[in-house]
């Protein structure tokens, strides 16, 4: 079998035990709508649809039609909902014959999931998106709704299952509360006029762990399921784990001197006789990368601009480390494009072809850059449960 020096794995275990740890938090009655979008967060969204459907889970939500088609075609069951709208013909189509859940969050949607509903004689459920506050997309009011439900359109075709909005600034009481009414009413207003839509939901993750009376009928998870808290100050109250290591071999070892420089422009220089691992992974992989979006405010800049100097002034708990034989070494010098420095004291054992951890964001974004190879843990490791390999293809 061919060697590869870097993958990804995936524990299953930990997938099942944090949608455990959210199932204790909903009352019964109330739907889980697993978002697996983006690949499931980069963590392979067929193997955690897989592993979320054997354990109670039978509602999905992904981001784009090509999602939720390779997860129909690979045999997921259970429903699939969309949670953008559909532009062409073909898109329309292959959605409605594949009996995908479509957000509708204009008259132009409704009217098209109408009419291609119509001419393929197959029903189609559809959830009403309402826009509140995040300035993405969605009906602002109930009376947009009402007029395209008064529209010269056949309804035969199409169900109107659900009706949902998404909260821009959840750690935000005040304002959460604000976008919330704005969606009350509009469900008020459908319901006085004899409109009932049997799924409200409007919780994400963040909603879910702050705001248990917004559970609705159905809340919408995906951050806890990955084993992460979403950004901001909550209170961790279910036991999480993280199912997601990428992980590399050590490919070249070399032994160098005090006051040897590494790196382009010779960014640092070795205080300590040293060994310099090379790893195979660099910022095209996604180390090293901080998030593109501008700070949030002057205290997010102060942040942002502090673990940069304390990165300068090579403050230990600012360094980006690996994990190799069990300790943790800094990542030093320039990251490369598809490869790094790793600095390991002289005195320490290591050798080319050792596993490396590394600390990288889960960037992958769908289940063809990802290929199973190994569907358990390492032959002659110990595992803590069953897990998932993959290879990163070009590797």
């Amino acid at each position: 079998m061919t060697q590869y020096n870097k993958w990804i794995e995936i524990d299953l275990d930990a997938i099942k035990n944090n949608l455990q740890q959210v199932q204790s938090g909903l009352e019964n009655g109330i739907r889980l709508i697993a978002v697996i979008k983006n690949n499931a967060y980069g963590q392979g969204a067929l193997e955690s649809a897989r592993v979320l459907y054997q354990n109670g889970v039978s509602f999905f939500a992904v981001s784009y039609l090509g999602e939720a088609l390779e997860l129909k075609q690979s045999g997921i069951k259970g429903n699939i909902m969309l949670l953008t709208p559909l532009l062409s013909e073909d898109e329309y189509t292959e959605a409605i014959k594949n009996n995908i859940t479509l957000t509708i969050a204009s008259l132009k949607d409704w009217e098209k999931v109408c009419y291609f509903s119509t001419r393929l004689r197959m029903l189609t459920t559809i959830h009403l998106k309402i826009e509140t506050g995040l300035g993405r997309f969605g009906f602002s009011n109930a009376e947009e709704i009402f007029k395209l439900l008064k529209e010269p359109y056949e309804e035969e075709y199409v169900y109107i299952e659900g009706i949902y909005t998404h909260m821009a600034q959840a750690q935000n009481e005040r304002y959460t509360q604000k976008q919330f009414s704005l969606f009350e009413h509009t469900c008020e207003k459908l319901e006085e006029a004899g409109r009932h839509i049997p799924i409200k939901h409007c919780a994400n993750s963040t909603v879910f762990i702050k705001y248990p009376y917004l559970h609705l009928d159905a809340v919408r998870i995906g951050t806890l399921l990955t084993g992460q808290y979403p950004a901001g100050k909550l209170p961790h109250v279910l036991e999480l784990k993280d199912p997601y290591k990428y992980k590399c071999r050590i490919i070249s070892l070399k032994n160098l001197k005090k006051g040897s420089k590494i790196g382009y422009n010779s960014t640092y220089k070795i205080k300590k006789d040293a060994q310099i691992a090379v790893i195979p992974v660099g910022y095209c992989d996604g180390l090293a990368l901080e998030v593109a979006n501008p700070p949030s405010g002057f205290v997010d800049m102060l942040k942002l601009l502090g673990k940069s100097v304390f990165r300068y002034l090579n403050i230990p708990q600012f360094n980006f480390n690996v994990k190799i034989r069990g300790q943790y070494f800094p990542i030093k010098g320039k990251v490369f494009m598809q490869m790094a420095l790793v600095e390991i004291p002289k005195k320490v054992f290591v050798q080319v072809g050792d596993e490396v951890e590394v600390p990288i964001k889960k960037t992958l974004t769908s289940e063809s850059e990802l290929r199973l190879y190994i569907s358990k843990s390492q032959a002659g490791k110990k595992s803590h449960g069953s897990s998932v390999n993959y290879l990163i293809e070009g590797e």
